[in-house]
């Protein structure tokens, strides 16, 4: 998604009052009303609002390990990713071992000491 204070800020540079303001209220209706994905029983999608964040599975195969997401609420969902940008990323099974708090992801993984790298949905 664009930033959104680099748009607001070409809107300003448009002369007309009117077109500047209706482009604001458009970008305002699209990012708030953004969303990524479906969840369960084809309700409505979930919000385009994504973190990424890293962690390393457990040194003993199948025990929970946790990742700080610190986002001060519990998230709707995560998904495994594999960042491209250079070789040797794999993406371990992770199993959710518990519900996700407001601070922290609780998975398991059959995978040891493996980086793991997640987008996180809220």
């Amino acid at each position: 998604m664009a930033d959104r204070g680099y748009i607001k800020s070409l809107i300003n540079g448009i002369s007309d009052e009117t077109t500047r303001r209706n482009l604001t209220l458009a970008l305002d209706e699209v990012l708030q009303n953004f969303s990524v994905g479906a969840v369960a029983d084809m309700q409505r999608a979930v919000n385009g609002q994504t973190y990424f964040f890293q962690g390393t599975t457990s040194s003993v195969a199948n025990t929970e390990f946790s990742i700080r997401h610190g986002q001060g609420q519990a998230p709707l969902w995560i998904r495994a990713i594999a960042p491209v940008d250079s070789s040797g990323v794999t993406l371990p099974t992770l199993k959710v071992t518990r519900a996700a708090d407001v601070q922290r992801l609780y998975l398991s993984s059959p995978s040891t000491n493996a980086t793991v790298f997640v987008e996180v949905g809220f």
